[in-house]
């Protein structure tokens, strides 16, 4: 034990049926992930100091360090899988107004681009959330950060992007800023006025994006209230070279890069990703392979979102070729009003075994390490290792097979 640390702040946890450390996925960066590289821990301890909330050590119980074995601080965890706690690297989590009429138009045979041109999709979102109050969706935002933990997540990156004017975006970031002295949850803030083109502004999106270059960004960039900012790339929506000056804008003031590529249409939006240096590009449902191999050989983490082709009976992503490719794929929930109202992130790992023909090892680093690289956390958490955040998910169980194998619970 080092001479400086107190140890009333060490806690010692032993008998850990199985601590999956990700050590393996963490030292490749998160790139073709196996079994062998989850660096699982039989029969496990672990060593925090509870003042920092740092793992000092951990390894398996027969190998824990004499000068911890007689610990006064000593708990048992027998029967217990540890994984790192889980990250949920894309949501629109601060909202307001159901979507359920939209689903009804879409089961009758609808797209998704059908109902938005009806008044449904964000606009229908937008006025809702327009006329909430903070504190409204203050509240109702803890109450899904709240089924987000339940399931085993620890981190949740969110969007604005439902208010859509000035006023209205800081009224969002303004939310997740409170949010997060109410949770312990890790929240990522998102700055993504471009998630369509205002009623204000309809038939003039390039006056828009000039809006937003112009008044918007500074302004957001001022109150340093997002980390991120995210465009979404798409047919209808905003084209590539709308979007790379509204990045470019955005870079200049200090944001790190997220973007929605590739839902519904192949528009460049995964190149121009790679080529701005964005942290994560998202969706990917329809990337060509020439996009995979440029996604593939890059820094640039791909998001693939099975909730989001669930929900709405579009394709899946191609998640075999990117990590064939060399991508480092992550998996999120998408959770929205429109196309996946879910928390559930441990069932994003099922539907990646059975929908995208991943592996159990590949769906587990989609939804740990990956997922902290997807919004820039893999050096503090991701993975379970000495000088990492001491940040677990547990849960009752013999193997860690069990998280996809039980479809969505955490038994």
């Amino acid at each position: 034990m080092n001479s400086e640390t107190n140890p009333e702040t060490i806690i010692v946890y032993r008998n850990i049926s199985q601590i999956v450390t990700m050590s393996g996925v963490a030292k490749n960066k998160g790139r073709h992930p196996t079994e062998a590289d989850l660096g699982v821990v039989e029969n496990g301890a672990a060593v925090v100091n509870c003042e920092t909330n740092e793992i000092i050590w951990i390894g398996d119980s027969a190998s824990l360090p004499n000068e911890y074995q007689s610990s006064a601080n000593t708990k048992s965890c027998e029967g217990m899988i540890w994984l790192p706690e889980l990250v949920e690297c894309h949501t629109h989590l601060v909202f307001d107004g159901p979507r359920h009429h939209d689903y009804a138009l879409r089961s009758a045979g609808k797209s998704y681009q059908e109902v938005a041109a009806e008044g449904g999709g964000i606009q229908s979102t937008l006025k809702f959330t327009r006329e909430a109050t903070e504190q409204s969706l203050i509240d109702k935002a803890l109450i899904d950060l709240d089924r987000f933990q339940e399931f085993g997540v620890g981190v949740v990156e969110t969007k604005s992007g439902y208010g859509l004017t000035l006023e209205q975006e800081l009224k969002l970031l303004k939310c997740v800023e409170e949010i997060r002295h109410r949770t312990p949850v890790i929240v990522i803030s998102t700055f993504m006025p471009a998630h369509m083109t205002p009623p204000e502004f309809k038939g003039r999106t390039a006056d828009y994006v000039k809006e937003i270059c112009d008044n918007w960004i500074p302004e957001v960039a001022k109150k340093k209230w997002a980390t991120f900012f995210d465009v979404f790339v798409e047919d209808g929506y905003f084209n590539i070279e709308q979007s790379r000056k509204l990045c470019e804008t955005a870079i200049e003031f200090g944001f790190g890069i997220k973007l929605h590529v590739d839902q519904f249409t192949d528009l460049g939006g995964a190149k121009l990703g790679v080529e701005l240096g964005a942290t994560s590009i998202d969706h990917l449902d329809h990337t060509s392979p020439e996009s995979v191999k440029i996604v593939g050989a890059s820094d640039t983490v791909a998001v693939l979102l099975p909730g989001a082709s669930l929900y709405t009976g579009t394709p899946y992503p191609p998640a075999r070729a990117l990590i064939d490719a060399g991508a480092k794929v992550a998996l999120s929930t998408d959770f929205n009003p429109g196309t996946c109202p879910s928390r559930n992130l441990p069932l994003m790992t099922t539907l990646a075994c059975s929908q995208m023909k991943m592996t159990i090892a590949e769906a587990l680093a989609g939804i740990t390490y990956n997922a902290a690289a997807a919004v820039g956390l893999e050096d503090k958490m991701g993975s379970l290792e000495q000088g990492k955040q001491f940040r677990v998910c547990q849960f009752p169980g013999t193997s860690y097979e069990v998280l996809p194998y039980c479809f969505g619970e955490l038994v």
